[in-house]
């Protein structure tokens, strides 16, 4: 029976990975963003001045496949890259404008479309939930 649950639980998880990527999607189409180029700018909004290696490291992605999204999405206006002075080969990105008020408009639009979803369960049901998630980000942390 332990074996069928963790199959369950695994099975569920990527339910709800598919689930938050489609919301994810939809929430950045108005915006001619892609989920990657969203988890990029993402990244830089709560790592402002970050380098593109960093970068790499948070989203498990080679630079081959971050530095010419990145190159893009400075291109089109949403980051701005600039080289570090210590060491040439090193860039840092940094949000414009543009994006941060893309930001702010979508963390406002992810509050309405996730937030009523706990509208449909009881404060109980509710700690229950955060519980078993503090959970299981505690046993998937990397060492």
């Amino acid at each position: 029976m332990e074996i069928e649950k963790r199959k369950e639980v695994i099975e569920m998880i990527k339910q709800l990975s598919y689930f938050f990527d489609k919301c994810k999607d939809q929430l950045c189409e108005p915006y001619g963003l892609s989920s990657i180029q969203s988890k990029v700018i993402l990244d830089v909004y709560h790592n402002n001045g970050c380098r593109v290696t960093d970068i790499c490291k948070r989203l498990n992605k080679e630079t081959n496949t971050i530095s010419p999204l990145i190159t893009r999405l400075v291109n089109h206006g949403y980051l701005t890259k600039e080289v570090c002075e210590d060491d040439r080969r090193v860039f840092y990105v940094y949000l414009t404008k543009k994006s941060e008020n893309i930001m702010s408009s979508l963390m406002t639009d992810v509050e309405k479309t996730t937030w009523p979803l706990f509208d449909k369960v009881s404060n109980s049901d509710l700690n229950k939930i955060y519980d078993s998630l503090k959970l299981l980000m505690e046993v998937t942390k990397e060492n």
